[in-house]
C-alpha cells in the first residue's frame, strides 16, 4: 500500500474517533440534564427546630464523641489552639458549609452550578462531579464542592478546604487540610416543604473515624441570614 492511501486511511480513522468522541460526549451532556426537584429545592430554608434533638444522628452527640476520634496530630493542633475568641475562623459556622451547626440558607440554581448563601457567604457547587478546580485555585475555608443527583438526593462534596476550626460549644475542633472532605446529602420530605440534610466530615489527619451530623430545615420567606462573616480568598466566581 502506497504512502497517500496509508495517509487516506489514517485520516478517516482519526474523523471516525472525532465523530464517535463528539457522540459519546453529548449522551453525557444529556445524561446531566438538571434534575425536576432541583425547582423545588431552590429556594431559603430556615432551620426547623421542632425537629432538634429527635435524632440520634443530631449534632450534639457527634461533636461530643469527636474529642474521642483526634487523632494524636488532632490533639497536637486542639491544644496549640487553645480558645482564641478572636480568631477570625470562630467567626462563622464552618464557613460555607452547613456542618457545624444548623443555619439558615438560601439555595438558587444558576444552570452549570449552584449558589448556597449563609452567613454573608456564597459557596459555588458545580454540578459536574468529577470536575476539578483551575489551577490557580487556592484552598480556602468554602473549598471547592461539587454536586450530583443521585435518584431524589442531591449529593454535594467538598474538597480543598483550608485548616481551620469547627464550633464544638466554646471550644474548637480541628478540620481541614489537603485530605480533609465533606459530604451533604439533601434529602426533600414528601410534601417538598421540609428538608433534611445529612453531612460526613471526613479528616483521617485529625480524626481517627469520620463524623457525622443532621439537621432539618422547614421552606421559608425572608429569612435573616445572619452576621456577616470575615471573607475568605475564592468566594467569587470560579470558572
Amino acid at each position: 500500500m502506497d504512502w497517500e492511501k496509508k495517509r487516506t486511511i489514517l485520516n478517516w480513522s482519526v474523523c471516525i474517533s472525532l465523530i464517535v468522541s463528539v457522540g459519546l460526549i453529548g449522551s453525557s451532556l444529556l445524561a446531566q440534564e438538571p434534575h425536576p426537584l432541583l425547582a423545588k429545592l431552590e429556594g431559603q430554608w430556615a432551620v426547623d427546630e421542632s425537629q432538634a434533638g429527635s435524632d440520634p444522628i443530631d449534632r450534639q452527640p457527634a461533636f461530643a464523641v469527636a474529642e474521642s476520634y483526634l487523632t494524636i496530630e488532632g490533639t497536637s493542633s486542639r491544644e496549640a489552639y487553645g480558645n482564641e475568641a478572636n480568631d477570625p475562623a470562630t467567626l462563622c459556622p464552618m464557613a460555607g458549609t452547613l456542618a457545624v451547626q444548623p443555619v439558615d440558607f438560601e439555595l438558587i440554581d444558576r444552570g452549570s452550578f449552584i449558589d448556597i448563601v449563609a452567613y454573608g457567604r456564597t459557596r459555588h457547587v458545580f454540578m459536574d462531579f468529577e470536575r476539578e478546580p483551575p489551577e490557580t485555585f487556592v484552598p480556602n475555608a468554602l473549598g471547592w464542592s461539587v454536586g450530583r443527583w443521585v435518584g431524589d438526593m442531591l449529593v454535594i462534596r467538598t474538597t480543598r478546604l483550608s485548616e481551620g476550626v469547627v464550633k464544638s460549644g466554646e471550644r474548637p475542633l480541628p478540620f481541614g487540610g489537603p485530605i480533609a472532605q465533606i459530604v451533604e446529602r439533601y434529602t426533600l420530605s414528601e410534601d417538598q416543604n421540609r428538608l433534611s440534610v445529612t453531612i460526613n466530615l471526613n479528616d483521617p489527619k485529625f480524626y481517627a473515624y469520620s463524623l457525622r451530623v443532621r439537621h432539618y430545615y422547614a421552606r421559608a420567606d425572608n429569612i435573616l441570614r445572619g452576621r456577616d462573616c470575615v471573607l475568605a480568598s475564592g468566594t467569587g466566581p470560579v470558572g
